[in-house]
């Protein structure tokens, strides 16, 4: 059973970022929601919603919801946005399984985080406080990209904790930073300006993102 999900999810997944491509409107509306479905009854059936798995499913869930809304009309926007950084609250608290052991090295991920908010951000909110119609959503912008850089933070931390072995470390943390790209890509698309292939490249770094982090807890829960 899993494996022919897994197969079906690879087709679905592919499909989902040519027509976010070319704007095949109908076509995501099944596209995009079935890829999260898919996912996460891989998730379900490889039983990571046991402690502390259940934050990680929670997660794909509320994430799923903000897929839905995202799809709608532009005044569901916030609706997305909320459903996604409840979704990474609960990733948040999926990460910080673990006792913490600290050392110079984690000086690293928090330079690269840094490094991230510096380039990216400040032009985001700029863009979005420039445009009259975006000036109610700064706050909530914010917020969200405040929430996504502790999440990506979080889930570098998992190398320094003593549940994370390195493969769950190492897919959580590049499944966070891919879903941070994607999001940093969407809000340069909507509130900046154009990007090549951009709508594209927002689901294929979104897809990879949240595969490396569900596969990161499933690692980490002994389940892969």
């Amino acid at each position: 059973m899993i494996s022919y999900m897994a197969i079906i999810l690879g087709l679905v997944m592919p499909l989902e970022w040519v027509a976010a491509g070319k704007s095949w409107i109908r076509v995501r509306f099944i596209t995009k929601p079935l890829s999260l479905i898919l996912l996460i009854f891989i998730f379900s059936f490889l039983g990571g919603w046991v402690q502390p798995g259940f934050w990680f499913g929670a997660g794909l869930l509320f994430s799923l919801v903000g897929d839905i809304f995202l799809l709608l009309r532009s005044r569901f926007f916030f609706a997305g946005l909320f459903s996604f950084l409840i979704a990474h609250l609960l990733y948040i608290i999926g990460f910080s399984f673990g006792a913490l052991k600290l050392n110079i090295w984690v000086l690293l991920p928090v330079l690269l985080v840094v490094g991230l908010v510096i380039m990216a951000y400040p032009r985001i909110v700029g863009g979005v406080r420039r445009k009259l119609e975006h000036k109610r959503l700064w706050l909530p912008v914010v917020l969200y990209m405040l929430t996504i850089t502790i999440m990506l933070l979080s889930a570098m931390m998992t190398w320094f904790r003593d549940q994370w072995t390195v493969e769950a470390a190492l897919l959580a943390s590049v499944g966070a930073l891919l879903f941070t790209i994607s999001d940093t890509l969407l809000a340069t698309v909507r509130f900046l300006r154009p990007v090549p292939y951009g709508n594209f490249l927002v689901m294929f770094t979104y897809h990879l993102g949240q595969i490396g982090i569900t596969a990161g807890a499933l690692m980490m829960l002994g389940l892969l």
